[in-house]
């Protein structure tokens, strides 16, 4: 069990349920926050550290530093961590992936979890890739279709330099993880859609962002079909965050793995039975008890 964890991106959404989450358990012992300058959150419990720094700079002694005596990474930060984030915003976030996974196998931290997307494989929402997909059938090892394509209410966008960078980020954790030899293991995740604060499914939308609902038209339904298929709650954020962490990579197909995060959607095309087999993840919610 790791009794110290780093998390990057520590003052963001995902980084302040994270730091909570793992303040409250008894496992453990203390939280480093990493954030960019301004963003870093308040040291108001004394097992948290926070660390300002710019993981864009391979350099920042600041990040480095905090790397030691560190067991377990949690990687979420992002230059822009939105979809919307111009392919300039995208290669800084690649370069903080690259950065942070390179300097952590050498610090000797033993696991790194990778927060990922659901827009890695954002492209089968819609034909021809959407064509045959069966209830559990988007599986991690299929070719990826990065991209998703909504209308955000004033033009219809696909994030393709978003989604590339989390492809990309993935296949540099697998590499250092391999080239380690297992002494230092990966997990990405391709985390669904885990909106702000409450994070209520009622709020989940065709356009991509909290709020409204679908209209008649078959691309619409479509759309919002896909946006809840891929809901995350705040729970079972925290539950696949927490067991990427922990679980044993004994029985691991390699040293890095990437795995599916969504909650217990019924009849999403998404695979989270390779993720409870792997990590032992155990989803407790479902997008369709709340919404019809």
């Amino acid at each position: 069990m790791p009794q110290s964890v780093l998390i990057t991106g520590a003052g963001g959404n995902l980084g302040r349920k994270l730091t909570a989450h793992l303040l409250a358990g008894d496992w453990c012992e203390r939280v480093v926050a990493v954030d960019r300058v301004g963003h870093a959150p308040a040291a108001d419990d004394p097992r948290v550290r926070p660390v300002e720094a710019e993981l864009t700079d391979p350099l920042d002694s600041r990040w480095r530093e905090a790397l030691q005596g560190v067991d377990a990474v949690v990687h979420l930060a992002a230059q822009n961590p939105l979809p919307d984030a111009s392919w300039a915003e995208a290669a800084a976030s690649f370069d903080m992936t690259a950065n942070l996974v390179g300097a952590a196998a050498e610090a000797g931290v033993r696991r790194l979890v990778f927060a990922s997307s659901n827009h890695v494989m954002g492209q089968y929402k819609d034909p021809p890739l959407a064509d045959g997909l069966e209830a559990g059938g988007l599986r991690t090892d299929l070719p990826p279709g990065p991209g998703t394509r909504w209308f955000n209410g004033q033009q219809t966008v696909q994030d393709f330099g978003y989604a590339a960078s989390k492809l990309m980020g993935e296949r540099i954790c697998n590499a250092r993880a391999a080239l380690s030899g297992g002494a230092f293991t990966t997990v990405s995740v391709r985390i669904g859609w885990c909106q702000p604060g409450a994070n209520l499914p009622e709020t989940l939308s065709a356009a991509g962002v909290p709020g409204g609902a679908a209209g008649a038209d078959p691309d619409e339904v479509r759309n919002l079909r896909w946006f809840r298929n891929m809901w995350l709650s705040n729970r079972d954020l925290l539950a696949v965050i927490e067991r990427a962490l922990v679980a044993d990579a004994a029985g691991w197909p390699a040293p890095g793995i990437v795995v599916n995060g969504m909650s217990a959607n019924s009849g999403m095309p998404w695979d989270i039975e390779t993720t409870r087999r792997l990590i032992g993840y155990q989803p407790q919610d479902n997008v369709w008890d709340h919404v019809g």
